[in-house]
């Protein structure tokens, strides 16, 4: 701790030069290694029908308009378009779900953390992105040899 404190005395001293270092990036983790719904078949058939989301909007959004436009496309006797479009976002959400959990899990290998919490959480029906999202964080590192009910109790926030 007193090294960080050196350091910050140094750096606001008048006269002080500061060093930006380059932050590295590496390979996608935790839910960024998820599919992207602007790039999907879904996103696809939404701009077909006339929506324009940018492309970093998030899933619950394209959700939202899909909720619209199938019930617009229903109302206007076109149920056919509204069944595929419903049918692409199901499909597109169980892939993401899909892996959102092949993620959880290997995580959870990483970590060395129980299998038994992992089935736990699984089954209680916990968000898998929410689940990783958690799983990629500092507190995570410190989890490792964590009793079963405990580690599920701190990934589920209860």
């Amino acid at each position: 701790m007193s090294t960080l404190q050196d350091a910050l005395k140094k750096a606001i001293q008048p006269g002080a030069t500061v060093e930006a270092r380059e932050v590295r990036s590496g390979p996608p983790v935790g839910v960024a290694t998820l599919p992207a719904a602007a790039s999907s078949e879904w996103a696809r058939l939404l701009r077909d029908h006339g929506v324009s989301l940018p492309g970093d909007a998030v899933v619950a959004t394209y959700q939202q308009k899909t909720a619209g436009v199938v019930k617009d496309l229903e109302r206007s006797g076109r149920p056919r378009e509204a069944r595929a479009l419903a049918s692409a976002r199901d499909e597109f959400l169980r892939l993401r779900e899909r892996k959102a959990w092949e993620g959880v899990k290997s995580r959870f290998e990483e970590l060395g953390l129980p299998e038994k919490a992992y089935r736990a959480i699984k089954q209680e029906g916990a968000d898998a992105e929410k689940v990783l999202a958690r799983l990629y964080t500092r507190r995570a590192e410190e989890w490792r040899g964590v009793a079963a009910a405990k580690l599920r109790d701190a990934l589920l926030g209860k």
